[in-house]
């Protein structure tokens, strides 16, 4: 599957309360703009996770389509994928 997620550039954001949960309550304002990422996610034996294009600082299992990708997996037990 390929997908073309939209960019936004955050304007503002406030952090208004720490859910039970342990993630916050938030108030933001993003401007939409006309460009994509493009993420591509390919059935596989084993999980993985690889980017191109511009470096991003940070550790693998830091970013948040590997986060979300675990936490899906742990509550719905898909098969493992590789993500780019």
């Amino acid at each position: 599957m390929i997908s073309f997620p939209h960019c936004k550039i955050n304007l503002g954001l406030q952090v208004l309360s720490k859910r039970s949960d342990g993630y916050h309550n938030i108030e933001t304002c993003f401007y939409p703009v006309l460009c994509t990422d493009i993420l591509e996610i390919i059935p596989s034996r084993e999980f993985s996770f690889t980017q191109s294009g511009t470096k991003v600082d940070g550790k693998d299992e830091d970013n948040l389509c590997v986060k979300a990708f675990h936490l899906i997996q742990e509550e719905l037990g898909i098969d493992l994928v590789k993500i780019h």
